[in-house]
């Protein structure tokens, strides 16, 4: 009878292996090397997905810039992958009101993105069944995911892009049917630009 071993490994870190293995009957042999664990696609996700915005003019009053949203009856999990995030000033600006990132329910309206609009990290996927809705749609917020701030400067500015991971061994960051995430200014500049992407998974 043989026995089953699992073996878990919470790192990509490749890992010493150093010691001796005891065999029966013959005794003990040296063993030495290392295991080099490699991260791999979750079997049920069926897609993987990214929408990209870029130059989108900053407005004055608060705005949803863009919102990643499961319909109810999509008979999916929609795993929010990260987001990145940079802005320039085109001509100088002083707000510092930065891009937030809400968890959010009832979003519609604003301007739905065609399912081609987004990239497809396999081009065999399927279409997405996430909606990508951006012009300011509306949006009931829930907690606070993140913020990133805005370029500030007497004339042009840049920031540099602002990744925003789901932090490992945390699991995944679902988004149910009914349920989404929008990124989010309370008050803006029309001389600022705000590039925007986001990343999911569905499953």
């Amino acid at each position: 009878m043989s026995a089953e071993q699992t073996v878990r490994i919470d790192s990509t870190t490749p890992l010493t292996i150093n010691g001796t293995v005891t065999t029966t009957p013959s005794g003990t042999q040296t063993v030495s090397g290392f295991i080099t664990a490699s991260l791999v696609k979750d079997p049920s996700v069926t897609g993987v997905y990214v929408f990209s915005l870029a130059e989108i003019p900053g407005v004055v009053a608060a705005t949803n810039h863009l919102a990643l949203f499961n319909p109810i009856g999509s008979g999916k999990n929609v795993i929010f992958g990260g987001a990145f995030i940079s802005s320039t000033s085109a001509s100088g600006s002083t707000i510092t009101d930065p891009m937030r990132g809400f968890r959010a329910t009832l979003i519609s309206g604003g301007v739905l993105q065609a399912d081609s609009a987004s990239a497809k990290f396999v081009t065999a996927n399927p279409d997405p069944v996430a909606e990508i809705r951006t012009g300011n749609p509306a949006a009931t917020l829930d907690g606070a995911m993140f913020n990133s701030p805005p370029a500030i400067s007497a004339t042009t500015g840049v920031t540099p892009v602002h990744a925003v991971p789901v932090p490992g061994g945390t699991g995944p960051f679902l988004l149910v049917p009914g349920e989404g995430m929008v990124m989010r200014t309370a008050v803006g500049d029309v001389d600022q630009r705000w590039n925007l992407s986001v990343v999911w998974a569905e499953a």
